[in-house]
């Protein structure tokens, strides 16, 4: 096979098919319902096809569909019987990846069975050394198997960030109006020794000043506390909900609203973080007006309900908290009693698109914290 011609090509539908009954047989439902032998057909609609070739017999075929803007998913790969099946597999992998880079998509995804037998094991240890990571997994009753989401992020250059933290400083707005945060300088550089001088600070603060998070057992003993949070929780999709035009200090945002947004931007999914963007931040640089003797934007306890429905992973909003004391705290207990978290005091959320970003909460990992500050940042493609 010295002289043999290898190359991966990008396919039709029609040529995929083609290729596919050559190898396998038909299965016609694995091609859409294209009508057009045009290769660039297949690239900007429905799926596209790479077919593996040596001296013109194709030995392999990679599907790739394209179901969110600049986001890739593997729907499948086909190998010829008693061929190479994981060198065939990891060059059209590759090829894919590259496809990927050059049209600007930055997330490809694909989905195999949990490996509990050898065969899926294959497969799945393919996906990882190909720099694929779990996310996590669907169990399918009626087929009495597990499935594992992976996911591989192609080029974090082309993504814009987003810093949603506040900066603190001892004249931020917190619960009690009094400050809550001390910043001060214990050796200065000129008291430094010889040859290297150092500024020495300290710091004293509320675990709840500034941009932070309220983990489960901030309001339940024996549940969660911040060092207990899951890292995979941390990092997440998200959704913002501008309610920020309608907005004033009594504003409770309803269950209709986010009707409204699902209707507009589709279902809230599982694993999302949900930032309500108020536009109350503006205040944030007058503390008393911030505070307002906790008249600021709220949530219902309809819709907290709701979210813990969809097993959302947490939320976060630009006010103080998202109830107000006279409300009882029923969206601290609903969603912390659900095991999820609550971000207070967002940033900037109105830099984020309402769909298709990422955040990172990156708490301190204070022992038996309730709470704790931390750095909130958001990822979109730009």
């Amino acid at each position: 096979m010295k002289n043999s011609k290898t190359s991966i090509n990008l396919l039709s539908s029609f040529e995929a098919e083609q290729a596919y009954y050559e190898m396998l047989g038909p299965l016609p439902e694995l091609f859409g319902n294209s009508k057009t032998e045009e290769k660039e057909q297949s690239v900007t609609k429905g799926k596209c096809f790479f077919g593996y070739f040596i001296d013109r017999i194709c030995l392999g075929i990679l599907a790739l569909e394209f179901p969110f803007v600049q986001t890739a998913h593997i729907d499948w790969i086909r190998v010829k019987e008693n061929s190479a099946t994981q060198e065939i597999e990891k060059a059209l992998l590759c090829h894919a990846e590259m496809f990927c880079q050059d049209h600007s998509i930055y997330s490809l995804t694909a989905e195999t069975r949990i490996p509990l037998k050898n065969e899926h094991l294959k497969e799945f240890e393919i996906y990882i050394k190909a720099g694929f990571r779990p996310l996590f997994e669907r169990r399918n009753a009626d087929l009495g198997y597990v499935i594992v989401y992976l996911n591989k992020i192609i080029s974090p250059k082309i993504f814009k960030w987003v810093d949603l933290t506040h900066e603190l400083s001892e004249k931020i707005p917190t619960w009690d109006r009094n400050c809550g945060f001390k910043h001060k300088e214990i050796s200065t550089y000129e008291e430094g020794a010889t040859g290297c001088q150092f500024s020495i600070q300290s710091i004293e603060m509320l675990a709840g000043a500034g941009t932070h998070i309220d983990a489960p057992a901030h309001c339940y003993p024996r549940s969660k506390t911040v060092i207990d949070l899951p890292l995979q929780s941390l990092i997440s999709p998200c959704v913002v909900i501008d309610v920020s035009e309608e907005a004033h200090d009594r504003y409770s945002i309803d269950i209709l609203t986010i009707r409204n947004f699902e209707r507009k931007y589709g279902n809230i999914c599982k694993n999302t973080f949900v930032i309500f963007y108020t536009g109350w931040e503006r205040f944030w640089k007058q503390p008393e007006k911030y505070h307002n003797h906790f008249d600021f934007p709220s949530v219902t306890q309809e819709v907290a309900e709701y979210l813990v429905s969809k097993d959302i992973r947490g939320i976060g909003i630009d006010t103080l908290s998202p109830d107000r004391p006279d409300s009882k705290f029923p969206v601290h207990q609903i969603i912390l009693g659900a095991g999820k978290y609550i971000v207070e005091n967002v940033a900037k959320a109105n830099l984020l698109p309402a769909v298709g970003s990422y955040v990172f909460v990156m708490p301190i990992p204070i022992v038996k914290g309730t709470e704790a500050p931390i750095r909130l940042l958001g990822m979109f493609p730009g």
